[in-house]
């Protein structure tokens, strides 16, 4: 049996092979308001040479005349930026959030400029001295090792005060030369592990700055200085540990085993009704993981270190820490080569402070009185 199709039934064939793609959707309208300039808000503690938190906001109040997206920024001042961005469903009084990001670099007030259409307004940023490091729980209440200093020059020895840690970042190697913190039960919770590795943007311009990557395929772990487990009381502060300012190219066995137990070892201690001031730091050129022996990676931008090291001082829970130190305040100090070969109990590489000042030329626990140093930097410690 034949068949034949009529012109019609082709021309409707034809048109329905033809069918069009529905219009794209128009884009969002831009959203309408003006600022109550007077009612602008500052919140949080401005203090210069510390990393803006969430804490660092500005609460803007608008009258929205037209709803649809907004967002708004301002310049950088002063090392840091206040931007927000969203949507506005319905018309009326309401308020936008403008996130702070950024380090404040000199102590001053500075003013900032938001816009609405034709009008702008302006809000002041007091920024204050950042504390003398002689108050309970700061990171470097006992001193600064390598006199580091938040200096555009001071790219072999760069200060980094962070809310939950201060380092010094070797701009050279791609690696703190050292990182400091304190260790008390509240920041003991139950948090889990962020794992947001990313590159540290507070780093000054022109810096290159490490990705999260960076140690892909070289055998070798991404190693927390401060670790993630000392940062559990909320989510904020366990993903600042993630910051590859805090990171050094750690041989796997080494970090996953004798590491990792001492890590867990001062934490214990914290649960027992003590607080910890911490410095971990790292030394050298060449360790060996899981491909063998390397100097770099990330193509030559991160130096492998030849050798790790950690000091704790611990103290029982209490106030005015510093007066509490005295000749049989515990001291915890160990040495390790950065090596997969480094196994067994980190008991065993025990060491004293003095020789690892020796080894990396820092004056460790230097806001001690030079006779307690004397007592405590000498010993090894054997509990």
């Amino acid at each position: 049996m034949k068949f034949r199709l009529s012109l019609f039934a082709i021309v409707v064939l034809v048109l329905a092979g033809c069918k069009k793609d529905p219009p794209a959707p128009p884009a969002p309208a831009v959203a309408s308001f003006t600022i109550n300039c007077a009612a602008v808000t500052v919140q949080g503690t401005y203090t210069g040479g510390l990393t803006l938190n969430n804490t660092n906001t500005i609460t803007v109040p608008v009258n929205v005349t037209q709803v649809g997206t907004y967002s708004v920024s301002t310049a950088t001042i002063n090392g840091i930026t206040f931007s927000g961005s969203g949507s506005f469903s319905t018309t009326g009084k309401q308020s936008i959030t403008l996130q702070g990001t950024g380090i404040p670099v000199n102590n001053s007030t500075y003013f900032y400029l938001i816009s609405a259409g034709a009008a702008t307004c302006s809000f002041p940023v007091s920024i204050i001295t950042a504390p003398s490091g002689n108050f309970d729980n700061d990171h470097m209440l006992f001193g600064n090792p390598s006199r580091a200093a938040t200096i555009i020059d001071s790219t072999r020895n760069y200060l980094l005060r962070k809310q939950y840690y201060a380092l010094s970042y070797n701009k050279d190697r791609g690696t703190p030369n050292w990182v400091s913190w304190h260790l008390f039960q509240n920041d003991l919770g139950s948090t889990s592990r962020q794992d947001d590795f990313r590159t540290d943007n507070t780093l000054p311009a022109g810096w290159y700055q490490v990705p999260a990557n960076a140690f892909s395929g070289s055998g070798f772990d991404r190693g927390h200085n401060c670790p993630s487990g000392d940062r559990t009381s909320s989510v904020d502060a366990n993903s600042s540990t993630f910051l590859m300012t805090n990171m050094i190219p750690q041989a796997p066995v080494m970090n996953q085993g004798i590491w990792a137990n001492m890590e867990d070892s001062l934490r214990r201690l914290v649960n027992q009704g003590n607080e910890i001031y911490i410095i971990m730091g790292s030394y050298g050129t060449g360790g060996t993981g899981n491909n063998g022996p390397a100097t770099t990676v990330n193509g030559g931008n991160v130096t492998v270190p030849s050798t790790v090291w950690k000091v704790a001082l611990v103290l029982p829970n209490g106030n005015n820490d510093s007066s509490r130190v005295d000749n049989n305040t515990r001291l915890i100090a160990v040495n390790i080569a950065n090596s997969n070969s480094s196994t067994g109990s980190w008991k065993n590489y025990r060491t004293s402070v003095d020789a690892i000042e020796a080894a990396t030329g820092y004056d460790l626990l230097d806001r001690l009185a030079p006779v307690l140093q004397g007592v405590i930097e000498a010993r090894v410690d054997n509990l």
